[in-house]
């Protein structure tokens, strides 16, 4: 296709509707949209930020080896944090339940005591 026709053609609405259903429902991505109907993936975004159903995630660019590493260690910050939050959640929740149980054996008033 040349690029006069690709400047001529125009999609309707349904069609870059349909295109951005099966972006989010997972079965194709915008790279094979914009392959496949040689579009640029510019033009499939926009489909997206315009049609869609979901916020748009935005995209990283990576410029450098040092940035790539700062993105792999900050993911793993991350895991951290997030596995140090859910062991947090499970000591509280273990203590509400110690707390109610002794509540029940010792009666409402057993801090005083």
């Amino acid at each position: 296709m040349t690029v006069d026709e690709r400047r001529r053609r125009r999609f309707s609405e349904s069609f870059r509707k349909e295109q951005v259903a099966l972006i989010e429902a997972g079965k194709t991505s915008v790279g094979e949209v914009s392959r496949f109907y040689e579009v640029k993936r510019q033009n499939v975004r926009a489909w997206l930020d315009k049609y869609g159903s979901q916020p748009l995630q935005q995209q990283v660019i990576i410029t450098n080896s040092n940035e790539y590493n700062r993105l792999g260690a900050m993911e793993k910050e991350i895991k951290r944090l997030k596995e140090l939050i859910g062991e947090q959640q499970v000591k509280i929740v273990t203590q509400q339940a110690l707390i109610k149980l002794a509540e029940e054996k010792l009666g409402n008033d057993f801090e005083k005591k």
